[in-house]
């Protein structure tokens, strides 16, 4: 749950009623049909293609054959002259008419067969080029055949892992009356959508395995977003009786050293004064303590240098949980909250109308304990902090939990079926992105987040030393950018 700043992937979710994940025998079957067509399709294809390579070899054989009769007419008209010259004097005259008028025929002859087999030969090659050209067209519309096949593989595999919004068990929990709740769509305006465009594409350009570091435009004013979201759930609640409006609710899954919590405190709440030049004031204080220095300690992309919110005065009701595995990085922001925010208590006391609440446990889509990388215990902010296979050397035991179960134990609502509304479910599960999704099923199928991001690094399951994560070639299990998307479309 390493890489404290990258792009996120944002996906606006509307409400729709999905059951929980189950994988059918029907979605078993899918992918058996889908093999099995593909297979057949290959074996039309080789079919295709060595049959265009049979045409090709005929032509060339018969080019061949050609230039042969070319060479052995030229050899009978040599010899031809060499018999002319060897007769006597007395019959050169007679002999040069006759060998003149016989050359003469023969040359007629031989070039009235060449123009004959230059054209049969011309039009066997416009044939053979018509025949090529269908051909390729046969095999583009197999290649499109295929491609479909493999969207259906993909498609299925994605229910497989991920699971599938249209299962059981979670419709009963789903409000079904027509006043259903629904959160308007909002889009980045055409210059946000330009200036964010023109930084993934530095970023790229800097580092390709993926888009991390970037400035997130999107977060220029995101107060006004988050109230707007939150109105219109009010408006289209069926309750008559006003409620009391929520904080504005930020889940940092992955906190590492804190700098995207600083980052949200800072743009919702600047009066508290947590923000990211406060926090790495903090850590490096906290560094001296301990006569130490935390590597990166500004932030992997230099957050403590990003410009701060222009509004020093506003304090909203914002609770921020930062959620961190790491034992060692746990107790680095524990401190660290204890010097920037003593009031709050972590969570238990005032803090000025935003609480910052850290916990030392991991997000995933199950609930108990999991083996993680030894790093996690004495290494603060160390990429190494991943989940690890169990019975690992020197692994530790560290708390998972889903965020459906989180919400369910930390907001108990005065109805079963309703969780509280999540403002931004921000992700760095260090590879694990997937899977934390997965857990916060009920949250998505019910349309209760209103913003979604999460970190897409291929390159973390292809590292040479220590490959891990879900995404890239070797993911484990395998997931594609795509995959994601397409399983986020179907919950709705």
């Amino acid at each position: 749950m390493r890489s404290p700043s990258s792009t996120p992937q944002h996906h606006r979710l509307r409400s729709s009623p999905r059951k929980s994940p189950i994988t059918t025998p029907t979605t078993t079957k899918q992918i058996k049909t889908a093999t099995i067509i593909k297979s057949l399709f290959l074996s039309i294809l080789i079919l295709l293609v060595y049959f265009l390579l049979r045409i090709n070899l005929q032509l060339i054989q018969r080019l061949g054959e050609n230039n042969n009769q070319y060479e052995n007419v030229a050899t009978i008209r040599a010899k031809a002259v060499g018999r002319n010259n060897d007769n006597n004097k007395l019959l050169r005259g007679v002999n040069s008419i006759e060998g003149s008028q016989s050359t003469t025929t023969m040359t007629s002859i031989e070039e009235n067969d060449n123009t004959k087999e230059q054209e049969l030969l011309q039009n066997r090659l416009v044939t053979l080029r018509n025949e090529v050209t269908t051909m390729q067209k046969k095999v583009d519309d197999m290649k499109t055949k295929m491609e479909h096949v493999r969207n259906i593989q993909r498609s299925s595999g994605a229910s497989a892992v991920l699971g599938s919004g249209t299962g059981s068990g979670v419709q009963s929990s789903i409000k079904t009356t027509n006043n259903k709740q629904e959160l308007n769509r909002h889009t980045c305006t055409p210059n946000q959508q330009t200036l964010q465009s023109a930084r993934l594409q530095k970023r790229f350009s800097e580092w390709w395995s993926h888009s991390a570091c970037p400035d997130q435009v999107w977060m220029d004013h995101i107060d006004t977003l988050f109230h707007d979201a939150t109105n219109s759930i009010a408006t289209s609640s069926s309750q008559k009786q006003p409620q009391q409006q929520q904080p504005y609710l930020v889940l940092d899954i992955g906190c590492n050293k804190g700098y995207t919590s600083a980052d949200f405190l800072d743009a919702l709440s600047p009066g508290t004064n947590m923000n990211p030049h406060t926090l790495v004031t903090a850590i490096r204080a906290i560094a001296k303590e301990d006569n130490t220095k935390f590597d990166r300690d500004g932030g992997v992309c230099n957050d403590s240098k990003k410009a701060l919110n222009e509004d020093r005065a506003t304090v909203r009701d914002v609770e921020v949980h930062c959620f961190e595995p790491s034992p060692a990085t746990f107790d680095m922001l524990q401190r660290a909250h204890g010097k920037l925010m003593p009031q709050d208590n972590n969570g238990d006391g005032d803090g000025g109308g935003a609480k910052w609440i850290i916990h030392n446990k991991g997000m995933h889509n199950k609930n108990g304990e999991m083996a993680w990388h030894s790093a996690c215990a004495h290494a603060v902010g160390d990429e190494l902090c991943t989940i690890v296979d169990e019975g690992t050397s020197d692994a530790i035991t560290v708390p998972v939990v889903t965020v459906d179960t989180f919400l369910e134990e930390t907001y108990p609502a005065s109805k079963p079926s309703e969780l509280p509304l999540v403002h931004m479910l921000k992700i760095d599960a260090e590879g694990l992105d997937p899977a934390v999704l997965q857990g916060a099923m009920k949250v998505l199928t019910e349309n209760r987040a209103i913003m979604v991001m999460f970190e897409f690094n291929p390159g973390l399951s292809e590292k040479g030393d220590h490959p891990h994560g879900m995404w890239g070639k070797r993911g484990n299990p395998r997931v594609t950018l795509l995959d994601v998307t397409e399983w986020l479309d179907s919950l709705g």
